[in-house]
């Protein structure tokens, strides 16, 4: 029996025709699909039977999913060997049945002994890992209103890029086009307007976590200049969360108001 390890092997022994009765549109995306595991190598109408019991062995690559839920699982053990009584003062949540309450934008979600997390609305799943990391790392440093970009945080460096680009100009986009909604629903989610020094058309303080605000600045584009948006983090941040958990918490949030845009807009869609 041969094991296939890339997309490659797999593409060899296909007949390579392009044929789609596979139901994706070439051999080469069929060969990706079984190495993924969505698509099983007998999907492949023409192989025959002493093909697929030669090449029956398929070592499946880990998706992102995988590997997410993987984090999870670990941060999950470690969660397992807290005391919450001690924890809960330190990170600003609350003990309830048990459970340690973290409010996130006003809402409480709720973290057992296992790691499970629950609350009264739905989980978005860009928020286990944060809460988790939170839950564990937090040492309780109380915000100062001492703002800095989210590149300057400690271990940032390598997260900064996306963090810019998928959160902070991804929030910007839906900013232009939905200004009036987004900020309606910053509001439902307990958001301060703030007095800057940077004389943004708007800033806003919200707490994504109890002792991780986020400063959201945005400047409305006038006949001179285009829009502008960013997202400011306490310098207390790098003592109760790491990086790549607020660009995942961040990217979260941004999530979360595009479904809440697109399903109470007049058009009923983003963009």
């Amino acid at each position: 029996m041969i094991e296939l390890k890339n997309p490659l092997e797999i593409y060899k022994i296909l007949p390579q025709t392009n044929c789609g009765h596979c139901g994706v549109p070439s051999c080469m995306a069929f060969a990706a699909s079984v190495l993924q595991g969505m698509k099983a190598l007998r999907g492949c109408p023409y192989l025959k039977k002493n093909v697929l019991d030669q090449y029956a062995q398929i070592t499946r690559r880990r998706s992102m999913d995988d590997e997410h839920m993987e984090v999870i699982r670990q941060l999950q053990q470690k969660v397992h060997s807290l005391d919450f009584s001690i924890i809960a003062p330190r990170i600003g949540a609350r003990l309830i049945d048990d459970k340690l309450a973290v409010n996130c934008l006003g809402k409480d979600f709720f973290i057992d002994q296992t790691g499970e997390m629950s609350s009264s609305c739905h989980v978005n799943h860009w928020l286990y890992v944060p809460v988790l990391h939170y839950i564990l790392e937090c040492q309780g440093k109380e915000p100062k209103n001492d703002w800095i970009p989210f590149g300057e945080l400690p271990g940032a460096a390598e997260w900064s890029q996306y963090f810019s680009h998928r959160c902070e100009g991804a929030l910007q986009q839906i900013a232009d086009a939905h200004r009036e909604l987004l900020f309606e629903i910053l509001f439902l989610f307990g958001a301060q307007t703030m007095s800057t020094a940077g004389n943004a058309d708007h800033s806003l303080l919200i707490m994504p976590l109890p002792k991780v605000p986020f400063l959201i600045n945005y400047w409305q584009p006038d006949n001179e200049f285009p829009s502008e948006l960013n997202i400011l983090l306490d310098r207390s941040a790098a003592h109760n969360i790491n990086a790549h958990s607020i660009t995942l918490l961040a990217r979260g949030i941004v999530e979360m108001f595009r479904q809440l845009i697109v399903s109470h807009s007049k058009a009923g869609k983003l963009f």
